[in-house]
């Protein structure tokens, strides 16, 4: 009786099954990113996000059910790397507690628009696709919304700011933030990156000094 055979180790361009795998979705999601930015989600077909990837449908299908899957997976990555880009300026040791979150929203908003594609992606094109995506966008609006909230509750333990609940006053500045991406991407503001990023630190700053003025300590 022979021995049992062990998994194939071969490779392909010196990558392994697995790192070539990897690679096919990678490829992926940067032709997604370009043709939804371009063209839009609807307009932007299997086929063509393949051919794009040099990717064969049939290693598409191994990666994704479909195009919002695909779709999901890019908006995950992109929130994944906000996220990083927030959380790192919110932890600059550097920095003071009012300075930090100036910081933050200035690199989010570079982060955003240096490449609009990525705001495009997070604000226009995952906008109602299906009730799945819709649920996912609401879980990043709350998930960016605790990070400001947890901000201010950290304001309120330096005495910036009185104590109280800010979750739905956070909630309204991503939302707020969310439609300064959206009108700077579908018309010409005559803004730059800096500007719009003006603008964000501007409505928290609103939020700080109205809590300040009209709450009582």
């Amino acid at each position: 009786m022979s021995p049992p055979r062990t998994p194939s180790k071969r490779k392909y361009k010196g990558l392994t099954a697995e790192q070539l795998r990897e690679e096919r979705r990678e490829r992926l999601l940067s032709s997604a990113l370009q043709l939804y930015a371009e063209r839009g989600y609807a307009n932007a077909p299997i086929e063509l996000i393949c051919s794009t990837a040099k990717v064969t449908t049939r290693h598409f299908y191994e990666q994704f059910r479909g195009r919002e899957e695909l779709l999901a997976a890019l908006f995950r990555s992109l929130v994944g790397e906000a996220s990083d880009v927030i959380r790192a300026s919110l932890q600059d040791p550097s920095l003071d507690t009012p300075r930090q979150i100036s910081h933050a929203l200035r690199g989010f908003a570079h982060y955003m628009l240096e490449d609009p594609r990525r705001a495009r992606i997070l604000c226009l094109e995952s906008v109602g696709v299906s009730d799945s995506m819709e649920r996912m966008r609401r879980k990043l609006v709350h998930a960016f919304a605790r990070l400001i909230a947890d901000y201010a509750n950290n304001l309120v333990a330096a005495g910036f700011i009185p104590a109280r609940d800010y979750s739905m006053s956070a909630v309204a500045i991503v939302g707020a933030i969310n439609e300064l991406f959206v009108e700077w991407l579908v018309t010409d503001t005559g803004m730059d990156v800096d500007d719009l990023a003006t603008e964000m630190v501007i409505l928290f700053q609103a939020l700080v000094q109205g809590a300040r003025q009209f709450l009582p300590e």
